[in-house]
């Protein structure tokens, strides 16, 4: 019988030691936009993003919260809401309900990856699965380009689901966070993938979290908290 289920589980115990203000730009939606001020005290509209999305998006600012661009996952927009130099055809989907997901590589102030996971509905004849975009900003005249190293494969099928938590303030490092099968190649999932982004980039080989469980909704949200103690995930089962 299916059912659904809400699983939630500890990882080690991180501290957050990034700014706040890469976060102070949201674009998403159809055309809509909010800016927080530095102080998050304050929140106001902005109309003047070119995103046509149904589901997932992500938006990066710099520390002083100055906007550097944002996406849907296919398209890339520069601050100045133009599509960014080889900015298009990236593997996430309007319909994916997390299709990206920005990060930046530590202490590289010019380099960030786009991970991407496309939609997965089981009548697709393609699936993309859970790739990542390598974005250089001083390219282009600082608005930033995506390189050559575009739509690299880390898993053939992954759930619609994605997350990122910062390691630790040492290194630095990041865990990026997706759900999958355990070799990532089936469309039933009961792996967490975590993969490391450090300053050699992005590693191709995961930590993998194995569960009893056989989830089927490729859909939905995955949550990581902000001091990387938990990870939260909703989905459907066929085993209880």
């Amino acid at each position: 019988m299916k059912k659904v289920i809400f699983i939630v589980f500890f990882l080690c115990c991180f501290t957050f030691c990034f700014s706040q203000n890469e976060a102070a730009n949201w674009y998403f939606g159809f055309g809509a936009g909010i800016q927080f001020n530095q102080n998050n005290t304050a929140v106001a509209s902005v109309s003047n993003g070119q995103l046509n999305t149904n589901e997932g998006c992500a938006s990066i600012s710099s520390a002083n919260g100055k906007l550097l661009f944002y996406t849907d996952g296919i398209t890339v927009y520069n601050r100045n809401h133009a599509i960014m130099q080889n900015g298009t055809g990236l593997y996430g989907d309007a319909s994916s309900t997390q299709s990206a997901i920005i990060v930046p590589k530590p202490d590289d102030p010019n380099i960030f990856y786009i991970f991407t996971v496309d939609v997965q509905f089981q009548n697709e004849t393609v699936h993309h699965g859970f790739n990542y975009s390598v974005v250089d900003m001083s390219l282009a005249g600082g608005l930033g380009a995506v390189t050559s190293d575009k739509n690299i494969k880390l898993l053939d099928l992954s759930a619609e689901k994605i997350s990122a938590v910062l390691k630790d303030c040492i290194t630095k490092s990041i865990w990026v966070v997706t759900l999958a099968s355990e070799d990532g190649t089936e469309s039933t999932f009961n792996t967490f993938h975590a993969f490391e982004v450090n300053t050699l980039g992005v590693s191709n080989t995961s930590v993998k979290s194995v569960f009893n469980l056989d989830i089927t909704d490729q859909r939905g949200y995955l949550k990581l908290s902000p001091d990387g103690t938990k990870l939260a995930v909703v989905g459907e089962t066929i085993n209880p």
